[in-house]
């Protein structure tokens, strides 16, 4: 079974100096509010991609690669805003290993990141290719059938796992703090918004 992640964004900004978290996503109506169990209003994710090389590095999920986990897996953050937390809530049991990072605290810990470890079955085609070439592996995969057809590898990779989200988030700290041009944010506002985050399986 497949494993996702839910992320949603908060940011500190009003009242000017308030420390309190407020939510910054992107809401929207949900047209199937009117059956039972489903909310009136919807997330529209900042990123929701099943990418189990970020999840490794975020907390430690899906870590197939042994990756050094950035340890962000520390709960469900206390000072949550009432939107994500019911968001949160709706989860419920399906919901695992929540966490949250600043933009600031995310970017400190990928600078650490020069490659990636990747293990997996390979088929053996690209495994000969990946020897001969160095070209990387489209796909490899942690069980198989018909292993006459695979090869087991394992090798590193640049990390780039990270680009999406923090691309995304950077976008959304523009929108939310009147930063018109890239080239005018000085980062000083990294610390002032943050990803909540759990997974389902």
């Amino acid at each position: 079974m497949g494993c996702d992640i839910h992320v949603m964004v908060e940011a500190r900004r009003f009242p000017c100096g308030s420390n309190e978290w407020f939510n910054v996503d992107n809401w929207r109506h949900n047209p199937f509010s009117s059956y039972e169990g489903e909310p009136r209003m919807t997330v529209k994710a900042i990123y929701n991609i099943r990418d189990y090389e970020l999840f490794s590095f975020l907390a430690d999920v899906r870590n197939y690669g042994h990756n050094p986990s950035f340890g962000f897996d520390r709960g469900f953050p206390k000072d949550a805003n009432e939107h994500t937390t019911a968001e949160y809530a709706r989860w419920g049991q399906d919901a695992h290993t929540p966490g949250y990072a600043t933009l600031a605290e995310l970017k400190e810990k990928i600078k650490t990141v020069s490659k990636v470890n990747r293990k997996g079955f390979v088929e053996k085609e690209q495994a000969i290719r990946f020897r001969e070439t160095g070209a990387e592996p489209d796909t490899w995969y942690q069980g198989i059938g018909m292993p006459e057809l695979y090869e087991w590898m394992e090798w590193q990779a640049e990390p780039n796992c990270f680009d999406l989200l923090l691309e995304a988030l950077e976008e959304r700290k523009r929108d939310i703090f009147w930063i018109f041009r890239p080239e005018d944010d000085d980062g000083s506002n990294d610390a002032n918004i943050r990803i909540v985050f759990w997974f389902d399986n």
